[in-house]
């Protein structure tokens, strides 16, 4: 039975339960004045009215015919009554069913949390998954929907995780408000024993705080590997901007505006000097115009952090406040290809969007504006149509929903420094002028074959051990004053360290010594011991352990020595 089904059935016996009680007490008022010893108050008949629905009326014992309005009644509130028994103990087998069904589940995906970036995630995972559980704080599920069962209780509780069957999920999200609770959620889940020969589960907390989720993916790539779980911290900021610039990618050296430097403007300022250091040697850098009530302090900042922001664009900083509106005088003069407007306050981002008048002379989807969900504004704005005359200048980018893909969230701390790999390799090469024609690694990550990335893959998930043997750890890049270099003997120790990494990896995949480098017949002429490597191919293992403090720099991360 659908639900506008069961609605309309409950409705309809809610209607029959008042009718009967009515009738019931207009019948029995009507009998009231035959029957035997003294007259009834209002309360008596009140009294056996309510009986009608237990089975049990004391006037209905009587002889002779009663009246038609409590003939009605004396087998309409019985029919409620057996309905409401029926419906309730179907409520109650139901719920049960949906508690074992969620305990006992294999395979699934856990959702912890019922705010909006769960419920989004919850949306996507719907077309890909199974099954998924959802465990929240609050006694009505969010949403109602057969795939999705649901588990009330703090998922910080083991008592929870195991209602949820988590010994037996592949995945779980961690999507609470408090990134604390969240990383008490992933620790919880680290401590459940897998029940039989499972994989490790793999766990993401989301953590709101770009700096501490840096700062906590560093820790856990500093880590031994544990086989029960994989765990991984995710910020949906960091992971919006990737999106935002895939759908409005910069296309030309015409200026762009960034408006608020929170957390999503800080990472898509990022985001945008990274992807335009890709793109080779851009003839000019590309002119940028920051606007917040403390620009000229966040913008230096966040280029110290990272480097390469300086080489590729030109910054341009005004220290206005949100209050200071509208922004006419403080554009560049060439009408810019993009503007962003960041702000963490939506209401504050859609009022600057719509205030600042000059903004929508930049042409169809040149201004983009950030709210959390498109479900309060996605639909005023293009089934209302209520920008029509902008010609379609304004554009809507949700983070919760574009960032809350299950497909980003599982791409870990691994797969971001192993992308970074792969980017310091292109951009050496493009400096030594080698084509993909020459060499058919020389393209973009997702061009790159399987085995290539998982090569990238393995390199990274070593990063922390190399880092550990010489007395060093991973750290977020917020302190890059403090200089790091590899002293001679680490170079040569972590330069064997990789090789044998490399040896190992190779002769797992079927690789064998050869004289000549043959991937057809997996063979290499590199395949040997450290002491029996030619010279060159020694320089280039070399050449990888001194490109690693350049290559974390750029992923936000640094070396730090701590003996």
């Amino acid at each position: 039975m659908t639900l506008s089904a069961t609605f309309v059935v409950r409705v309809a016996f809610v209607i029959l339960g008042l009718s009967a009680l009515a009738a019931g007490y207009i019948g029995l008022d009507i009998l009231a004045p035959v029957m035997e010893g003294r007259p009834p108050t209002r309360l008596d008949i009140l009294y056996w009215d309510l009986q009608l629905f237990v089975f049990d009326s004391a006037p209905l014992g009587g002889n002779g015919p009663l009246p038609a309005a409590l003939e009605f009644a004396r087998f309409a509130a019985p029919g409620v009554t057996v309905y409401t028994l029926v419906e309730g103990a179907r409520l109650l087998l139901s719920s049960e069913m949906r508690r074992i069904r969620a305990r006992e589940s294999r395979d699934h995906v856990v959702v912890c949390g019922s705010g909006a970036v769960a419920i989004a995630l919850v949306e996507k995972l719907r077309r890909t998954s199974e099954r998924i559980v959802m465990i929240g704080p609050s006694a009505t599920p969010p949403m109602s929907d057969n795939k999705v069962l649901y588990v009330n209780g703090d998922a910080r509780s083991p008592s929870t995780l195991r209602a949820a069957g988590v010994q037996r999920a592949s995945v779980l999200y961690a999507c609470e408000a408090d990134s604390s609770v969240n990383t008490a959620i992933a620790l919880a889940a680290h401590g459940m024993p897998r029940s039989g020969d499972r994989h490790p589960l793999s766990a993401y907390a989301h953590i709101s705080d770009p700096d501490l989720c840096a700062a906590l993916r560093a820790r856990r790539l500093s880590l031994p590997g544990t086989p029960r779980l994989r765990l991984d911290f995710f910020n949906l900021d960091e992971l919006a901007a990737r999106v935002l610039l895939e759908q409005h990618p910069i296309v030309n050296d015409r200026p762009i505006v960034v408006i608020g430097l929170d957390a999503f403007g800080r990472s898509l300022l990022t985001e945008i000097a990274r992807r335009r250091r890709l793109q080779g040697s851009p003839p000019h850098r590309l002119p940028v115009t920051v606007i917040d009530a403390h620009a000229s302090q966040a913008a230096p900042a966040l280029c110290r952090r990272f480097e390469f922001i300086s080489e590729v664009c030109t910054l341009t900083c005004h220290d206005v406040s949100p209050s200071d509106l509208p922004l006419t005088d403080l554009l560049p003069g060439e009408t810019p290809q993009r503007v962003f407007v960041c702000y963490a306050d939506q209401d504050l981002a859609l009022k600057t969007a719509l205030t600042s008048l000059r903004l929508w002379c930049c042409g169809p989807g040149s201004l983009v504006v950030r709210v959390e969900q498109t479900a309060t504004f996605g639909s005023a704005f293009d089934d209302v149509r209520l920008l029509e005359g902008l010609s379609g200048a304004l554009r809507i980018f949700a983070i919760n929903e574009a960032a809350g893909d299950p497909q980003l969230i599982t791409e870990d701390l691994v797969e971001t420094l192993a992308r970074a790999i792969h980017d310091n390799y292109l951009l050496v090469n493009a400096a030594r002028h080698t084509t993909a024609a020459a060499n058919a690694s020389m393209v973009g990550w997702d061009g790159l074959p399987a085995h290539l990335k998982a090569a990238n893959r393995a390199q990274a998930e070593d990063i922390g051990r190399k880092l550990a043997g010489i007395g060093c750890a991973l750290a977020p890049r917020v302190e890059p004053e403090l200089a790091f270099a590899f002293k001679d003997h680490e170079i040569e120790r972590l330069s064997q360290m990789e090789h044998e990494r490399w040896l190992k990896d190779l002769i797992g995949n079927g690789w064998a010594w050869g004289p000549m480098r043959d991937p057809e017949r997996r063979r290499h002429p590199d395949l040997d011991s450290w002491d029996r490597l030619s010279a060159d191919a020694k320089e280039k293992a070399r050449d990888t352990v001194l490109s690693l403090p350049r290559i974390l720099a750029d992923a936000g991360f640094q070396i730090v020595r701590i003996s």
